[in-house]
């Protein structure tokens, strides 16, 4: 694993594209790997080069919001860190960060920027070892295998912070849809994006839809709920146990 690159054992370090780290064409999903999010931090100088269009030396607010969605999508982190502080926006965070919140015309040398900056990296998220992320995981790298040649001449990813042009795909992002979690009695306890929350009889009957409409083929399904339904008639069966 060092000789690549890998210092974990026991999952496969991935960028944002769920490449392998240190091995070309190799793509690693579930939980056998771990996405490791670019810091904002490390490309810091970068970022800063990559909006400071008329070399000035200083970014003004405008300039940062030039390239402001490509930062959301190649560091969601960013995005992140200003909802966790209230922030209606990037311009809030410089003009904190510089002091002078009244001021509408800031500019930044590259020591002010990094101070504005400093502390989102601390929104670095990694994502659980679910089937959910897997699912969607494997999706996403369906739909770039598939579009990759079209993708080469019309790459729809954020501008490369280090280099030329921009990346072929937007990164991976994870969309949480809820979970399930069953409690026995056939009761079942849900989270749904929202913070709803249900629990009960009504919440496991909800749960077997999601189960059979996430099987692969209708074969699948049929066996199923083919299997739920003996069990509901007969009990289950414990003749093998």
């Amino acid at each position: 694993m060092k000789q690549i690159g890998q210092a974990n054992r026991r999952v496969l370090a991935t960028d944002e594209w769920l490449r392998v780290r240190e091995c070309d064409d190799v793509y690693a999903i579930g939980d056998c790997a771990t996405i490791n999010q670019r810091k904002v931090m490390e490309d810091i100088s970068e970022i800063f080069r990559v909006a400071d269009k008329d070399k000035s030396g200083t970014l003004t607010v405008k300039e940062i919001q030039d390239v402001l969605d490509d930062i959301y999508v190649r560091y969601p982190q960013v995005q992140l860190y200003l909802k966790s502080k209230q922030m209606n926006g990037i311009a809030d965070l410089v003009r904190s960060a510089k002091g002078d919140a009244e001021k509408e015309s800031v500019e930044l040398n590259i020591e002010e920027f990094k101070k504005a900056l400093s502390l989102v990296d601390s929104q670095v998220k990694f994502l659980p070892a679910t089937a959910q992320v897997a699912s969607q995981q494997g999706q996403y790298l369906a739909r770039c295998f598939n579009k990759m040649k079209d993708a080469e001449e019309h790459p729809e990813g954020p501008i490369r912070i280090r280099g030329e042009g921009r990346h072929r795909f937007r990164p991976f992002r994870y969309r949480h849809l809820g979970q399930f979690a069953p409690l026995g009695g056939e009761q079942t306890a849900a989270q749904l994006p929202g913070d709803w929350i249900s629990i009960g009889h009504s919440t496991q009957w909800l749960w077997y839809s999601v189960y059979a409409t996430k099987q692969i083929s209708w074969r699948t399904r049929a066996l199923v709920v083919s299997d739920w339904t003996r069990r509901f008639i007969f009990g289950r069966d414990s003749s093998c146990i």
